[in-house]
C-alpha cells in the first residue's frame, strides 16, 4: 500500500493527512506551534512513524504561512493555501461555490465557477490579525474568558449586540473598554466581536456570496461565529443562507495537499535540525516571594472617618481607604477580568474583612477607565481621569 501525505504549517497549528491509494483519509493529526513551526512539522512526523513507514508515502505536499521550513530536497510539492483548500473541500464537498477560510492570523473567500476549472477568485484580509483566530483569543482574555467558552456564552446573547472596530484589535480593545464603561454585559461583548468577524468577511467581497457556502479553518469551531455569519451573509444575499461547516475542517489544507500530491515522487524523512545560529535559554522560574518592604496593614480596630478611593482601570482593580491625615486605613487590588461590577465588589468586601465597616465614609472618588460605570454605581462624590488623581497621589 502507498500513501500521499499532506501538511499544512499555519501561525497557529501544523496539521497532517495521509490518504491511501484511492484517496480515503487514513491518518490526520496535529500539533500547536509553540517554539517555531520546524518543531512542530517535525514533531508531526515522527508520532506518524510509529503507525505509517514513511518509506511508503510516495507523494507528499505542504501548504500555509511555514510551508518553507520542508527542505526542498525532500522534493515536496508546495501549494497556496487557496489552492489547497479549494483541492480538499471539493473532495467531499464538490458542489461547493464559495469557501470562507478564517485562521489563526489569516483569512480569506473563494468564489468558484467551476470546481478547480479557473477562473476562480480569491480576496484574502491585509496582513494583519484582524478579524482571524487571533484577534478573537486576544479580546477574549481580555474579558477573562477561555476560547472553549466563548461561543457558548456568545450564543446566549439575543438582541442586537454592540459595535466593535473589526480592521484593528487596538481599536477593537477601545470599544470594549468603553462597553465596559457602559455596563454592557459580557455576552453581548462577545456576540458583538462574533459579528465583528462576519464585517470582516463581508469587506472582503463585493456582491452576494454564491452558494453552497463552506467555512473552514479554525474560527469555523465557534458557533457563535458561525452564527454571525449566517445572519450577516442571508442579510446580504437577500434570503437565509446556510452555511456548511465540513467535517475535520481543520484538515481541509492538508488534504487538499495529500490529494494534489498524489503520484507525485517526493522523499519523507525526519526533518533535521536546523543550526540557526541563534540560541534560546530559558529563564529560570521566579523565587517565591516571602518577604517584602511594604508596611503591613493591620484590621481597622477602632471606628473612625475616612476617604475611599477606587481606580477601575481595564486591567485592574484597586481601592483604598485613608484616614483624614492621609494615612491608609485598608487597601485591596484584584484583576478587573472584564467585569468591573465584581471586580468592584470583590474589592469592597475584602475591604470589609479587614475592618472597613468601622470607617465612616466622609467622601468617595473614582478614577480609571471604567469610573463613570462605577462612580454612579457606588455614588461617587467625585469622578477624575487618570491623570488628574496620579498627580494630586503624588503631589
Amino acid at each position: 500500500m502507498t500513501y500521499s501525505l499532506g501538511m499544512d504549517i499555519g501561525s497557529v497549528n501544523a496539521r497532517v493527512v495521509i490518504t491511501d491509494s484511492a484517496g480515503k483519509v487514513v491518518h490526520f493529526d496535529s500539533e500547536r506551534i509553540v517554539s517555531n513551526p520546524r518543531k512542530a512539522a517535525s514533531t508531526l512526523l515522527e508520532r506518524l512513524a510509529y503507525s505509517i513507514s514513511l518509506d511508503s508515502i510516495t507523494g507528499a505536499g505542504v501548504s500555509g504561512t511555514a510551508s518553507a521550513i520542508i527542505p526542498d530536497d525532500f522534493g515536496w510539492q508546495k501549494y497556496s493555501s487557496p489552492l489547497a483548500a479549494v483541492s480538499g473541500l471539493l473532495h467531499s464537498h464538490p458542489d461547493t461555490r464559495t469557501i470562507i477560510q478564517i485562521g489563526g492570523q489569516s483569512s480569506f473567500v473563494i468564489d468558484l465557477d467551476d470546481g478547480l476549472k479557473k477562473p476562480w477568485k480569491v480576496v484574502s484580509n491585509p496582513l494583519c490579525a484582524a478579524g482571524t483566530g487571533r484577534f478573537i483569543e486576544q479580546q477574549a482574555y481580555r474579558l477573562g474568558i477561555g476560547l472553549d467558552d466563548f461561543s457558548r456564552i456568545a450564543l446566549q446573547y439575543e438582541g442586537v449586540p454592540p459595535r466593535i472596530a473589526a480592521r484593528c484589535s487596538v481599536f477593537a480593545k477601545t470599544d470594549l473598554i468603553h462597553l465596559q464603561q457602559k455596563g454592557v454585559a459580557v455576552d453581548a461583548m462577545l456576540y458583538g466581536l462574533s459579528e465583528t468577524i462576519a464585517r470582516m468577511v463581508l469587506a472582503l467581497k463585493k456582491g452576494t456570496f454564491r452558494e453552497p457556502i463552506c467555512f473552514i479553518g479554525g474560527v469555523a469551531a465557534n458557533a457563535a461565529v458561525v452564527r454571525a455569519l449566517d445572519s450577516a451573509i442571508s442579510l446580504r444575499n437577500g434570503h437565509q443562507v446556510q452555511i456548511t461547516v465540513p467535517e475535520r475542517f481543520h484538515y481541509i489544507e492538508a488534504l487538499g495537499s495529500a490529494t494534489l500530491s498524489k503520484d507525485k515522487q517526493a522523499r519523507v524523512r525526519l526533518i533535521p535540525e536546523m543550526e540557526t545560529g541563534q540560541h534560546y535559554f530559558a529563564m529560570p522560574k521566579l523565587t517565591a516571594v516571602s518577604s517584602h518592604t511594604a508596611e503591613s496593614l493591620r484590621p481597622v480596630g477602632e471606628a473612625c472617618r475616612g476617604y475611599l478611593g477606587v481606580d477601575v482601570g481595564s486591567t485592574s482593580t484597586k481601592a483604598v481607604i485613608i484616614d483624614e491625615s492621609g494615612g491608609v486605613l485598608a487597601k485591596s487590588y484584584l484583576m478587573t477580568a472584564g467585569r468591573p461590577v465584581d471586580a468592584v465588589k470583590s474589592v469592597f468586601h475584602r475591604l470589609l474583612n479587614d475592618g472597613a465597616a468601622k470607617v465612616t465614609i466622609l467622601g468617595a472618588g473614582v478614577t480609571g477607565s471604567g469610573r463613570y460605570l462605577v462612580g454612579s454605581l457606588i455614588g461617587a462624590d467625585l469622578i477624575k481621569n487618570e491623570i488628574t488623581a496620579q498627580t494630586r497621589a503624588a503631589a
